[in-house]
């Protein structure tokens, strides 16, 4: 009988195979338990006081601003200046056509020179009467009359004077004025336009210094006095200011009190920035900073951190083996005394030298087992507090 090999020597090299299992008597591998997650520890330091650093924001105004315009409405017939020309006080900017008020001025001019006449003419006649009086030579009633009407061509005149000077007065308010040193900032209308009485033509701001306006709480404003320096961030740039006044009056819906600062003509702002006042104030209360990512919330409000304790007596021989955990991850309640943008100053059940984790803490929970790594750098404490 031929045996075929290429059949057979499948068959034999599964059979031998089962052989060697069978005699080292061993089975499939187990599945190895994952390692602990590494996690960033943050060592808590604690202090006795804080910082807390407050902001009050304002925009940079012009001491004086206008809205000019005539006071007569007419046809505009010249503007001679435009956006962003420099003026001085009593400069015409503007003027109305007025051809009809220098006829009307011809025209008063004309009667004032007929009263005066007139006027001129009866005194003199009364001075004659009132001689020829003397010696009888004209009655009383003539005396009397002559009187009379001296004193109604004396009031013609005045009339007359009046009504003149009324109409040099709006030919006056023709010409549109700076009232004082000023920036033009706006222009409003252009020459042909019929405006009425009282619109705007031009924008203007006073050229003196700067000002700003700021709204501070009842803290911060028993330190400030008026003349006081202080300093401003406006935009990237720090300048000094000098307090001009505390309005004496209390905003009703945030109880904050105006504060007017002026600005140094070399500061470095234009009307419309913000400018930023900052005070520090020291806080004396026991307590300890944290990053805001080492914190979560609970019930009911409470906070929480996560203390990296020892892993003696917690974790069991096998889980330090198989997963290389060395710590275990302990729940701590705190309470929020003070934050800022990147960290909150604490106080709760925490120790001098205790170390929490500082990030990542949707990936572990309390009672947890854990590798520690490398601890997070210190926070900064320069970091400002939101204002009040």
């Amino acid at each position: 009988m031929r045996f075929d090999k290429q059949r057979l020597m499948p068959g034999f090299l599964v059979g031998l195979g089962a052989m060697l299992v069978t005699a080292c008597g061993g089975s499939a591998p187990a599945e190895q338990a994952p390692a602990a997650l590494l996690v960033t520890p943050y060592p808590v330091s604690q202090s006795a006081d804080y910082v807390s650093e407050q902001r009050f924001s304002g925009r940079v105004e012009a001491g004086r601003s206008s809205q000019l315009g005539f006071e007569l409405g007419g046809e505009l017939s010249e503007v001679a200046v435009d956006d962003g020309a420099l003026v001085r006080a009593g400069d015409v900017l503007a003027r109305l056509d007025a051809a009809r008020l220098r006829a009307a001025r011809d025209a008063a001019e004309a009667a004032m020179q007929q009263a005066e006449a007139q006027a001129t003419l009866n005194a003199s006649t009364y001075e004659r009467v009132a001689e020829a009086r003397t010696f009888d030579g004209v009655s009383q009633q003539e005396l009397d009359e002559a009187l009379e009407l001296k004193r109604r061509t004396e009031a013609a005149r005045l009339s007359a004077q009046a009504q003149l000077d009324r109409i040099l007065v709006d030919l006056r308010k023709t010409e549109l004025r700076a009232p004082y040193d000023a920036l033009v900032v706006s222009r409003m209308a252009d020459e042909g336009q019929v405006l009425g009485a009282g619109q705007a033509v031009l924008g203007i701001q006073e050229l003196a210094a700067l000002e700003v306006r700021l709204a501070v709480t009842t803290e911060a404003l028993e330190r400030i006095a008026i003349d006081d320096e202080v300093q401003l961030e406006i935009g990237s740039e720090t300048t000094g200011a000098r307090v001009t006044a505390v309005v004496p009056r209390r905003d009703a819906r945030t109880r904050a009190v105006d504060v007017r600062l002026e600005l140094p003509e070399t500061a470095p702002a234009r009307v419309g920035d913000v400018a930023e006042l900052r005070f520090e104030s020291r806080i004396s209360v026991d307590g300890f900073w944290v990053p805001l990512d080492a914190l979560t919330e609970g019930a009911r409000g409470v906070w929480h951190v996560l203390a990296i304790g020892s892993g003696d007596g917690v974790l069991d021989r096998e889980e330090r083996l198989d997963t290389g955990a060395t710590h275990v991850l302990q729940r701590r309640p705190v309470e929020i005394i003070h934050y800022d943008e990147t960290r909150a100053y604490v106080r709760g059940a925490l120790e001098d030298g205790d170390e929490i984790v500082a990030e990542g803490l949707q990936r572990v929970v309390a009672g947890q087992g854990v590798r520690v790594g490398k601890p997070l750098d210190f926070v900064p404490e320069t970091v400002a507090a939101p204002a009040s």
